[in-house]
């Protein structure tokens, strides 16, 4: 009897340390998804591809700029060679050249503006997709939260169970003593807080795993002393509402607002744009350019009397200015422009699938959700009612066993019943709450 309340003690004790922190270091639901996003490596993943996807665009968008460049050169000539004059005599000179030169588009088939818009959708999709990213993580968040709150619950039954056998213990003994019952009654008592003891355990390591799948699902490296806030969750499901709302309604609210359709969406409006940055191949270009060059040149042997020209005399002298226009009109290139136009064709139609398919599974989704959360409130319901009857019955059988007329055995039947009604209760209840949450999700609500 003293190993068995000294375990007791220990199981308790040690149950306070791990799980009785203080209001301090709770956390939040909304903390943990914001954690959770925050330190999750594919949304960071997604965010820096919506980076890029910012910078392809930027490139798109400063392609309407002219380009400048300059060059430089230097040539040896040794033996028969142009002089200044541009005559070729046997001698040994060097050039020194250098040159400006600019050029802008002013033509090019639409290609320049239709490969922004595509890029620009490009972008969109991107956002999107990390929204999207967020949200399953949110979702999945909630769910291991809603886990840690269930496992809390589970282990409170557990302990509540115990003190409950220890009770009968105490109980037992008085009347074994004063002769009421036979001493295998307080054996059957003590087995049984024994029994109830492992289960205290057991709800115990169920409380840390969950604790733990969920900081391993936020990504918190530190684990020591982590516990959630324990909001008053019989007002939260109250808050639910029955579904008077069709899930057709909801897909309709829905579907246009979800991430993945509009990512989906975007990416068949950038497919066009492709196709007609495809078509401007059919078209000529036409480009602006202009330069500046110069030159200096040195003879190493000169006939007698003669020398070179001063560097500041020839930069004076042989400078070149240009400016023209250039046509390039497409006649027949192997037939790759015509492929291309008929390779983004193709790519729209498989783009256009991917977003009704998108509508499809999103509309399954929230078809599933709203049945799931349907029958997830029936059963809550059936749960509580099981709960109020096991309740009347263990309170009747306690009056039985207490004037003598049930055993230990009997006593502990429809307190394991009642022990089970409780538990389905508090599974049906946070299954509940977890899909009417999805649910009321779909329809706007914030997860938190």
């Amino acid at each position: 009897m003293k190993k068995f309340v000294f375990i007791t003690v220990l199981i308790i004790l040690y149950s306070m340390k791990c799980f009785g922190q203080s209001e301090k270091s709770a956390w939040s639901l909304g903390r943990c998804i914001e954690y959770g996003i925050e330190n999750n490596i594919a949304v960071r993943q997604y965010d820096l591809a919506k980076d890029n996807s910012k910078i392809t665009l930027q490139t798109s968008q400063l392609s309407r700029l002219p380009e400048v460049s300059a060059s430089l050169g230097q040539n040896f000539y040794l033996g028969r060679a142009q002089n200044r004059e541009g005559i070729y005599q046997d001698h040994t000179a060097s050039t020194s050249t250098g040159g400006v030169s600019a050029g802008i588009p002013i033509f090019s088939g639409f290609r320049i503006n239709n490969q922004i818009k595509a890029n620009t959708l490009g972008f969109e999709a991107a956002v999107e997709d990390l929204n999207q990213a967020k949200e399953d993580i949110s979702i999945q968040i909630t769910g291991f939260y809603l886990q840690v709150l269930y496992t809390k619950e589970l282990y409170k039954l557990a302990a509540d169970q115990l003190a409950l056998s220890k009770e009968l213990v105490d109980i037992t003994s008085e009347l074994v003593a004063a002769g009421k019952s036979p001493e295998s009654e307080l054996y059957d008592a003590q087995a049984n807080m024994a029994k109830e003891e492992m289960n205290l355990t057991d709800a115990a390591n169920n409380l840390r795993t969950s604790l733990l799948d969920l900081a391993q699902a936020i990504n918190l490296q530190e684990i020591e002393g982590f516990d959630v806030e324990a909001p008053n969750v019989d007002d939260a499901v109250m808050l639910q509402l029955p579904f008077t709302v069709s899930p057709s309604e909801i897909y309709t609210s829905y579907v246009d607002n979800k991430p993945a359709v509009k990512a989906a969406r975007s990416r068949v409006d950038e497919s066009r744009m492709t196709k007609n940055v495809a078509r401007s191949a059919y078209y000529p270009n036409l480009y602006l350019g202009a330069s500046y060059s110069n030159s200096y040149y040195y003879t190493y042997k000169l006939a007698s009397g003669q020398s070179n020209a001063s560097l500041a005399d020839q930069l004076s002298q042989n400078g070149a200015t240009s400016i023209g226009l250039s046509l390039q009109i497409p006649i027949f290139n192997k037939m790759a422009t015509r492929n291309s136009v008929r390779s983004a064709e193709l790519n729209i139609k498989n783009k256009q699938l991917s977003l009704d398919k998108m509508r499809q599974d999103t509309y399954k989704e929230v078809q599933q959700a709203w049945i799931n959360a349907q029958g997830a409130y029936q059963k809550y319901l059936s749960s509580h009612k099981g709960v109020e009857a096991s309740q009347m019955a263990m309170d009747y059988e306690e009056q039985k066993y207490l004037s003598g007329r049930s055993n230990t055995y009997q006593y502990n039947q429809v307190r394991t019943r009642l022990a089970n009604s409780l538990s389905e209760e508090v599974q049906a209840k946070y299954n509940f709450l977890l899909r009417s949450k999805i649910l009321s999700f779909y329809q706007g609500v914030p997860l938190y």
